[in-house]
């Protein structure tokens, strides 16, 4: 891969990592929606810095972007780290305005300041995650273990994601978010977000090299394989599908049209796909 490939690479590896280990919980949370707009400025800008200054201490000790620590460039080298909390900060912000621009919380009617708000109050758990991604969910291309994943039959594939989609989505589901965001979502913008839930899930499973990936991807990629991967994230959408389905009949909020159920499926079915995917990777 050349180097702008890597590049990117580990650029979208921290932005997903950041949606894996911090949850997208947090992004469709109506409280952190409010202190983004009710906060005084000062206090969100303080918090921030002191958050961000706390994720940089992570970048420290957990060895982000392992794979540039060599002798010319020592560990803690201030420009690296400097480059890395940078990359960290951007990380979680563009996860962040995606995410939330993707479910209309914000638009391109929003006030510039309103989004910088929400970015600083979203910046710090976000940066926490895409930080512990690197480290937690980094790929071991040199472990002799055979891909565990590939040798599971599909009910216990099956059972893997759903079993990571209730996990990364049970809170969302029993609250009123759902609700909310259903209700003013159209079909354009829910379209946006299936869309987002099948790309995040196939970039978790077979793009970014995380832990474990790297036997499921072969040097040259042949019709039948890629056939088989656009398969296995199509399955993964569907199980988070289901997931969503029981969880809000199981909360009692299947109860109006189904066009209305339909759009509280689809908006929480964006969580519990990246959960399955998120399962699948770190199973």
């Amino acid at each position: 891969m050349t180097t702008t490939g890597l590049v990117v690479r580990n650029q979208v590896r921290g932005i997903t990592g950041a949606l894996v280990v911090s949850g997208v919980t947090i992004l469709l949370t109506v409280e952190m929606w409010w202190l983004a707009w009710q906060r005084p400025a000062s206090h969100l800008i303080a918090y921030a810095v002191i958050g961000l200054g706390i994720v940089l201490f992570i970048t420290r000790s957990s060895g982000f972007r392992v794979e540039e620590e060599d002798e010319d460039n020592p560990e803690y080298d201030p420009v690296r780290l400097t480059v890395d909390f940078a990359e960290l900060a951007l990380q979680s912000v563009v996860a962040a305005v995606v995410v939330l621009f993707v479910y209309g919380v914000m638009d391109l009617s929003t006030p510039a300041h309103v989004v910088a708000r929400t970015a600083l109050l979203q910046v710090v758990p976000l940066g926490f995650g895409a930080a512990l991604a690197n480290r937690l969910l980094h790929e071991a291309e040199d472990e002799g273990e055979d891909d565990d994943a590939e040798r599971r039959s599909l009910r216990a594939n099956v059972a893997v994601f759903a079993a990571g989609a209730i996990f990364f989505s049970l809170p969302l589901g029993a609250s009123i978010e759902v609700n909310l965001l259903a209700m003013y979502a159209g079909w354009p913008r829910l379209a946006a977000v299936i869309a987002m839930s099948l790309v995040v899930a196939y970039l978790i499973l077979y793009e970014l090299e995380f832990r474990g990936q790297s036997r499921r991807r072969s040097a040259e990629r042949k019709l039948r394989e890629m056939l088989a991967h656009a398969g296995q994230t199509c399955i993964v959408y569907a199980v988070g599908v289901g997931v969503s389905v029981l969880l809000l009949w199981g909360f009692g909020y299947l109860t109006y049209s189904l066009s209305v159920n339909a759009q509280k499926v689809v908006v929480l079915s964006f969580p519990t796909t990246v959960g399955g995917a998120a399962a699948r990777v770190i199973l």
